[in-house]
């Protein structure tokens, strides 16, 4: 029997089975295949619309959804109240829509732009779509920048904007509004009811302008702003699309570590509030360094009003960049040793009524100005718009007091002043009133007792350069320029950089000097008229300036004389025509000395004039004594030049000899009484310049004993006993000068019994003589002995005091 394998016994057993089923096979293959391509068909029809689905949605995630879906959307936002057009409308990998470059607008006549958005996610109900619904169901932006157009020159972009809005039924719903507009970091949410759109009227061209200025001013105002992180602002808001005014809405503002125009800031913190048209400040508070500013206040948009409610009590040495540029200098010198505290309100309407009102009180204790110390300062302050009224000014210092009102009529450019200063240091104001009244505090020291001003102001402007200043003082005790000053008092005027003292009068310990001056400080001019002083000239004269004590130093009198003064005096030293013209009369019964070649000559009881033109100076003595003689003469020099040219002539008449030698010489042997008269000129300083003539005759004294005579006296008074000291019946001599020598050829001295006769020249420059002296007997013994005469001929050299004198015969 053969052996069945595996094989032949499963083909059997499959051939048995097969043989079973053969009346059941058909429905069963037809089901199976039927399966078989159902399943073929449906895996082809989900791959193709599988394919069909991923080409649209690469179609409208590129090209976008065709315009009727486009115009569907607009349709669904519009009946919601929001008037936008878009670019593109296009899909993202979620599903969302996205709309770009989204422009909404104002109003539905689309000509009024509210804000522009690159791109914008919106969220879709597709089922209330094919319900008939409303489907766009929400809206986010990210990292987008929006512009919002303000005018057709400007516009506000909001970076880095985050934002999640939910669109239900007429509300827009912010759930987060984050981004940064300018240098502020905001995180908002809020409500927007949309049930209609504001009538928005066109912008004139004033609005235009009005929104551009204000605009620049936000972007100049917030350019001065430093900070290391933005300011952060945070809040919630809820509006009505169709009454915007009546938003509400509540921020916070807040930062640190910041600085505005240089002034530091520690902490900055602002609640707002917005509600029934009003924007309220219900609390601003900047933390400086020293001091702290709150402000609370309230801005009324339908009122078309604001109030601002202000108290601070910081230094204000801190807020100097943001005083005016021609006020900072008045912050530099303030020093506080107790904060100051300023408080006030500021009230303003605009529109068809229009108002404006500031309140400001300040209170300031224990401070310093420009080094001095002061105790108190009251400053309240009024303005309306147009005036601006400071009713009772105070400022308190040791023992000194300061009052006085203020009126600024803007409207009419008036500026008028009233200030009362008693015992108050008026060096506290410099810098305030000009370059030129700084010169006169900077030479002026006060001693024990301070000037007492009462004091008037005018101007056209608030510039202290400009205004008119009128009043009263007076001083006491005070050092001006070096000169002690018991005294000044005087009304007076300043404008224009011009000082009139219509009645000044000043005392001195010596004298009192009064009448009119004016000084102009700009032209350097001093105009004097009826100016009457008996003060010591040359102490005094500093007071008027170096050059006014150039002019008096030569004149030294011992005691004050009177003068009398009129006329203009140039204290521009650099200038090269002075227009100085000035006339002084002397009246003066003391002495006054005058140093002439090394020796002082005393001038008695002079009475004269002085005149200086420009650099032209003329001395007239009408009457004086010199030596006990009278004596009258010219003096003319020009004291322009570095070698000073100078002339003079002059005559003394019936002079007292033996003074004269005592002055000149040292020598008090000779008297009697002499006439002189001379006129030479020159340059100050150089001897050898000096070119003239003169004249001198002596009479009724004793003569013999001059110096330079020496041995010839002591010779004829061997010969006459009574020689040398014997009355001269006359003495005289002509002279030249010129080139350092004085000439004379006719020198001449007689005695009853002798004569004597001199001619040569004498080198005043090197002290030295040189002369030749003949001695005659006189009278019939003249005649007789006229033979021997010429034995007694001498001849002197050497110094004036002690010449040498040689015969010139033995």
């Amino acid at each position: 029997m053969q052996k069945k394998t595996s094989k032949s016994h499963s083909l059997i057993k499959k051939e048995r089975k097969s043989s079973a089923i053969i009346p059941y096979s058909f429905p069963n293959a037809f089901y199976c295949c039927l399966c078989s391509f159902l399943k073929k068909l449906l895996f082809s029809f989900i791959l193709s619309l599988s394919g069909i689905i991923l080409g649209i949605f690469l179609y409208l995630r590129f090209f976008g959804f065709p315009p009727q879906v486009k115009q569907l959307v607009l349709s669904e936002l519009e009946s919601r109240g929001i008037i936008i057009s878009l670019d593109k409308l296009s899909i993202d990998p979620r599903g969302k829509l996205v709309a770009n470059r989204v422009v909404v607008f104002r109003s539905k006549d689309k000509q009024s732009i509210w804000l522009q958005v690159d791109k914008v996610h919106l969220s879709v109900g597709w089922y209330s779509w094919f319900r008939g619904d409303p489907f766009i169901q929400s809206a986010v932006v990210s990292n987008a920048t929006i512009a919002i157009p303000l005018t057709p020159h400007n516009e506000m972009e909001i970076h880095q904007v985050n934002a999640s809005v939910n669109l239900v039924a007429n509300e827009i719903v912010v759930k987060k509004a984050k981004g940064r507009v300018l240098n502020v970091n905001f995180d908002l949410k809020g409500k927007i009811v949309v049930d209609g759109l504001p009538f928005f009227k066109p912008q004139t061209e004033e609005q235009i302008q009005f929104i551009d200025s204000l605009w620049n001013k936000v972007l100049s105002t917030l350019d001065l702003l430093e900070t290391q992180k933005p300011l952060q602002l945070e809040g919630n808001f809820s509006l009505n699309t169709k009454d915007p005014e009546n938003a509400t809405a509540s921020f916070q503002i807040y930062s640190k570590k910041f600085w505005f125009k240089d002034i530091p800031i520690e902490n900055a913190f602002a609640q707002l509030k917005l509600a029934g048209g009003a924007l309220k400040c219900e609390e601003l508070t900047l933390e400086l360094s020293r001091g702290q500013i709150s402000v609370w206040g309230e801005v009324d948009f339908k009122g078309s009003s604001s109030f601002i409610e202000f108290l601070s009590s910081a230094d204000l040495s801190l807020m100097k960049s943001i005083i005016p540029q021609n006020f900072q200098f008045l912050i530099d010198g303030l020093k506080f040793t107790d904060l100051p505290t300023f408080s006030g309100r500021f009230t303003t309407k605009w529109g068809i009524q229009k108002m404006t009102n500031l309140v400001v009180d300040t209170h300031c204790h224990n401070f310093s100005f420009q080094g001095h110390a002061l105790e108190e300062l009251s400053l309240p302050v009024a303005y309306d718009g147009k005036k601006l009224f400071v009713p009772e000014l105070k400022l308190k210092m040791n023992n000194g007091l300061l009052s006085g009102e203020i009126l600024w009529d803007k409207q009419n450019a008036n500026f008028w002043a009233k200030i009362n200063s008693h015992q108050v240091n008026p060096k506290i104001f410099k810098k305030i009133f000009g370059v030129e009244f700084d010169r006169i505090l900077d030479v002026t020291d006060f001693k024990k007792d301070l000037p007492i001003v009462n004091l008037e102001i005018r101007g056209n402007s608030l510039d202290p350069r400009q205004w008119t200043y009128s009043g009263h003082y007076l001083l006491k005790d005070f050092v001006h320029q070096g000169v002690f000053i018991q005294s000044a008092e005087s009304d007076f005027n300043f404008s224009n950089y011009e000082l009139f003292l219509p009645n000044l009068h000043v005392s001195r310990p010596e004298g009192t000097v009064s009448g009119m001056v004016r000084h102009n400080f700009q032209k350097k001019l001093v105009w004097i008229t009826g100016l009457c002083s008996s003060v010591n000239v040359i102490e005094s004269a500093p007071a008027l300036g170096h050059e006014f004590f150039s002019y008096v130093k030569p004149y030294r009198f011992h005691s004050p004389p009177f003068l009398k003064v009129n006329g203009v005096v140039d204290l521009d030293k650099y200038s090269k025509e002075p227009r100085t013209d000035l006339h002084i009369e002397v009246d003066s019964d003391s002495v006054m000395d005058l140093d002439v070649f090394k020796v002082t000559f005393p001038l008695t009881k002079p009475k004269g004039e002085i005149f200086l033109r420009g650099r032209e100076l003329t001395v007239k003595v009408h009457k004086g004594f010199l030596f006990d003689g009278q004596i009258q003469g010219v003096y003319e020099s020009s004291l322009w030049k570095k070698n000073i040219p100078f002339k003079t002539h002059f005559h003394i008449n019936n002079g007292d000899f033996h003074k004269a030698m005592h002055t000149i010489f040292n020598n008090n042997k000779d008297s009697g009484r002499f006439d002189f008269q001379t006129t030479f000129g020159g340059y100050l300083g150089n001897l050898y310049s000096l070119q003239g003539d003169g004249k001198i005759e002596i009479h009724d004294g004793y003569i013999m004993s001059i110096p330079f005579l020496g041995v010839i006296s002591t010779a004829l008074s061997s010969k006459d006993t009574d020689f040398a000291m014997a009355k001269a019946d006359e003495a005289s001599a002509h002279f030249n000068i010129k080139d350092g020598f004085i000439f004379t050829r006719d020198l001449k001295i007689s005695s009853f019994t002798f004569s004597v006769l001199g001619s040569g020249k004498y080198n005043f420059v090197k002290d030295n003589l040189d002369m030749d002296m003949k001695v005659r007997m006189r009278g019939p013994m003249g005649y007789l002995f006229y033979p021997l005469s010429e034995l007694f001929e001498y001849h002197g050299t050497g110094k004036l005091a002690s010449p040498v004198w040689k015969s010139k015969v033995f």
